[in-house]
């Protein structure tokens, strides 16, 4: 049979999952990208942090309202550099980059499936991924979010697409790589040569035998080398853990696989005994020496750690040479070691690491997450039992794992923390709807109508939620609460279909439900918060009331880093009284932003010609802030 038709029938599969997922992103990520002000604290911190490096000319040394800023790394900022560049300062150009990595990370989640399941599984993921609530709004921030969790999928997708290669096309060994043939001519099962039938299609009729060399480490340097340069540019994104934790999750996945190996052979005699004995022994197993020393070997580990260095280490030097080692000491001591060791920030989540993880990945993951117990579930069954699949199913469990433990572990807990792992809950609740479509899992109807009612009572908590916290901050767009009503409709709507036993139809509309709730949270709301958002509207009144003229502002009592940003220049934080009074009288257009319930307290220093010259509301709070300077 000529294989012509189906490859060219595969190529035209692939354009049309990924045209859709691309159109999507765009959808959700760029709608209204630039339409509303800067979210205080970390999007307004970082936009800052590149505004001032692009209006210095400077590739090295990040700063915020001009003092040394040891919060990040240079990844994010170079990107912003480059969209200040191509558009000039604004929030869109701040946002772009993010906005771009995110439909990156959307199509890698795509082929990651492919390559892992099939070509359906990988667009399942890809638009799942897409509406999940966090993944959704990171996507559109101003933050090094997006670029670490794209380079983070970019190599762990490079290292599948490698072992997929030497495989055959499919990662997991033994699988059954689907190809189209016509019902009425069947083709005999053979063997495929190696490096052929790179892609597969999602309606196969006929299964062939795909061999397999057993091998899942890349065969040379050469084919890691693309996996450990994206753990570089994580590296340049977020700093050690872009590199530590991939690593950490193939090494994992290649200890396991090593012992279910030995396990088969019978070189080594499975775990018995009560279930700490058979935890420990089972642990012992796995992190033998050994088998660690030649899966390092495999990983290329050595050879990785110098591209990763090549890739890093130049600006980690060059920074560390311009401020006398002082980014590096902020950096490595205090962002990573002691945020590690301790809250910083506040950011200390409930008592419980795990339980505040578990309510975070659930919160991100909405809609989706009303499911994810039970793909979970049925994830955990495949392994036990051994089924299709099996290398794919654990190479997501491994990755999910120890992302999950590592941040569970740590003091400082934000739910941003988790999102690298997103992409592989995305592959995980696809490969669950796959299975469920087809009448393939366990779990049934009763299961999935369960999660439908979680998701209807999800959708009615959002639409109070929404309307009291409109009420109370954004009182003239209180239908942010109705925007809840999408997935209350949606989980109705798919109830119906599942009554009428149409499963297809039951996961179209979960998805037409998702892409249409991220599109309304992240692209329509957010365009009307401008008029509430205090530091543009005060730069704007002290750019109207100058007239023109350079001006300085400083604030009293009260702090956001957006006013650095919209003032283009460094803001002076006043601290007494008397200094506000000297500050105001310093320059014949300086203003300061107050909180209005410390304006009497300062009225006995101020000249008579100091007076509040405007006021708004401060956003997302209830307090009101005003603008003082000399009326002239």
């Amino acid at each position: 049979m000529d294989e012509t038709p189906v490859k060219n029938q595969t190529l035209k599969l692939l354009l049309r999952h990924q045209a859709i997922l691309t159109v999507v992103g765009v959808l959700i990520f760029f709608t209204n990208l630039g339409s509303y002000a800067l979210f205080n604290d970390d999007e307004a911190k970082n936009a800052t942090c590149g505004a001032e490096m692009f209006r210095r000319g400077d590739l090295i040394k990040p700063t915020f309202n001009e003092e040394l800023r040891t919060d990040k790394p240079i990844l994010t900022y170079w990107l912003m550099l480059t969209s200040f560049k191509l558009f000039g300062v604004s929030e869109f150009s701040a946002r772009l980059a993010s906005s771009i990595l995110a439909v990156g990370t959307i199509l890698l989640t795509y082929h990651l499936g492919r390559k892992l399941y099939s070509a359906e599984i990988g667009f399942l993921a890809g638009l799942i991924l897409s509406t999940c609530l966090l993944f959704s709004v990171v996507g559109r921030a101003a933050t090094p979010d997006s670029s670490l969790v794209f380079f983070i999928t970019l190599s762990i997708a490079s290292y599948v697409w490698v072992v997929a290669r030497r495989r055959g096309g499919s990662f997991s060994e033994g699988d059954f790589l689907p190809v189209e043939t016509t019902p009425s001519e069947p083709e005999p099962v053979k063997a495929v040569p190696e490096k052929t039938n790179e892609e597969d299609a999602t309606t196969s009729k006929v299964e062939q035998t795909v061999p397999s060399s057993g091998m899942l480490v890349p065969a040379n340097w050469k084919f890691a080398s693309p996996t450990f340069a994206a753990m570089g540019l994580a590296f340049l994104a977020k700093g050690p853990v872009g590199f530590v934790l991939p690593c950490v999750i193939i090494l994992l996945f290649l200890l396991i696989t090593r012992r279910e190996q030995d396990l088969e052979n019978e070189t080594i005699k499975p775990a018995e005994g009560r279930w700490w004995r058979r935890w420990f022994v089972t642990v012992a197993q796995i992190f033998r020496p050994r088998p660690i020393l030649q899966a390092v070997q495999g990983m290329q580990l050595l050879i990785g750690l110098g591209i990763v260095a090549a890739i890093a280490l130049p600006w980690y030097l060059a920074v560390g040479v311009k401020t006398n080692g002082d980014w590096l000491r902020g950096f490595f001591l205090e962002h990573n070691l002691q945020r590690a060791l301790f809250a910083k920030e506040n950011h200390t989540g409930f008592p419980f690491y795990h339980l505040y993880q578990l309510v975070a990945i659930h919160l991100g993951c909405f809609p989706w997450s009303v499911f994810l117990p039970i793909a979970v579930l049925q994830m955990k069954v495949r392994l036990e039992d051994s089924a299709r699949w099996r290398d794919s199913d654990r190479l997501l469990a491994c990755w999910s794992v120890v992302w999950f433990l590592v941040f569970s572990l740590v003091s400082t807990r934000l739910p941003n923390y988790l999102l690298p792992i997103y992409p592989a809950v995305a592959l995980i609740l696809a490969r669950y709807f796959y299975d469920w479509e087809r009448e393939e899992v366990d779990s049934g109807v009763y299961e999935f109508n369960l999660c439908l009612r979680a998701l209807w009572i999800g959708g009615a908590i959002m639409v109070v939620g929404a309307t009291i916290m409109a009420y109370l901050y954004v009182s003239d767009d209180q239908w942010f609460g109705l925007i809840g009503l999408i997935p209350v409709v949606g989980a109705f709507v798919a109830g119906k279909f599942i009554d009428q036993e149409k499963r297809a139809r039951v996961i179209q509309t979960l998805l037409v439900m998702s892409v249409l709730l991220a599109f309304m949270i992240g692209g329509i709301a957010p365009a009307g918060l401008i008029r509430y958002q205090d530091s543009p509207q005060f730069i704007a009144d002290a750019t109207r009331l100058s007239k023109g003229e350079d001006f300085i502002i400083g604030t009293y009592g009260y702090f956001r880093p957006s006013v650095a940003f919209y003032a283009g220049k460094k803001v002076t934080v006043l601290q007494t009284s008397p200094q506000v009074a000297d500050f105001l009288a310093s320059h014949p257009h300086a203003f300061v932003i107050t909180p209005a319930n410390k304006h009497n307290e300062l009225r006995e220093n101020l000249r008579g010609d100091v007076s509040e010259l405007s006021r708004h509301r401060d956003f997302l709070h209830r307090d009101e802030l005003i603008l003082l300077g000399r009326n002239w």
